[in-house]
């Protein structure tokens, strides 16, 4: 796991080819963070890619309700949430595990007087976003909400913040780049290795897992088993 100290260190070596390292409140520093967010937003939404490091679950989110009230069927999702993974689950304290399908919050008027076991995510980046379970199905007070979730790329403030890339020095050499001596322009070395880097990450990251097939041979609508 790199963090931000670790990166800035790496670009540091880069530029000034000295082990006398900046102090975080140095201004060389914190210019060096402002760029490293820079590229960790670039790394984000580079040619529109789903990064696998940005998939997470509500579980282990800082944010976000995880648990059921009596009555209540809307929950507040994570502050970095971004997009549903495909499904919602609800576990009870026996451990039953119930599996909700999540339909587009546009269909949502096509399911008025349904009794199925479904959820929709509405909101957006400005507001948050709400997880709605389906008011016409009773939950169980206590149970334990979970779902996959994409997330928002973690933007650094501090030295301790573990950065999500695969590469992070990718990031170290987006700083160099940037922070070259030359006022008018990036230094082009540095910033060939970087592109070189975050185009490598996506090589990785668009590759099959070894020995696991890309299909899904069922789904929730075909499997009776999940929660019913």
């Amino acid at each position: 796991m790199a963090t931000e100290t670790t990166v800035i260190n790496q670009a540091f070596y880069l530029l000034e080819k000295d082990s006398d390292t900046w102090d975080s409140t140095d201004a060389e520093y914190l210019t060096a963070r402002g760029f490293m967010n820079l590229g960790i937003q670039r790394w984000e939404h580079f040619d529109n890619t789903t990064w696998r490091e940005l998939w997470t679950q509500l579980s282990i989110a800082s944010t976000g309700q995880d648990t059921v009230s009596a009555s209540t069927w809307t929950y507040d999702c994570p502050t970095d949430f971004v997009r549903p993974g495909g499904y919602v689950t609800t576990t009870g304290s026996d451990g039953a595990v119930t599996f909700w399908n999540v339909i587009p919050v546009e269909e949502v008027g096509k399911f008025a007087d349904s009794t199925d076991k479904f959820t929709y995510f509405i909101g957006n980046t400005r507001s948050g976003f709400d997880l709605q379970f389906n008011p016409k199905v009773t939950l169980t007070a206590g149970s334990t909400i979970n779902y996959p979730y994409y997330k928002t790329a973690t933007q650094s403030s501090a030295t301790s913040t573990v950065l999500e890339l695969g590469d992070p020095s990718y990031l170290s050499y987006f700083i160099a780049a940037h922070m070259s001596e030359s006022s008018d322009s990036i230094e082009g070395n540095f910033y060939t290795v970087s592109e070189g880097l975050l185009r490598q990450m996506k090589s990785k990251n668009n590759s099959s897992v070894w020995g696991v097939k890309s299909t899904v041979n069922s789904d929730l609508e075909t499997d009776s088993g999940f929660g019913y």
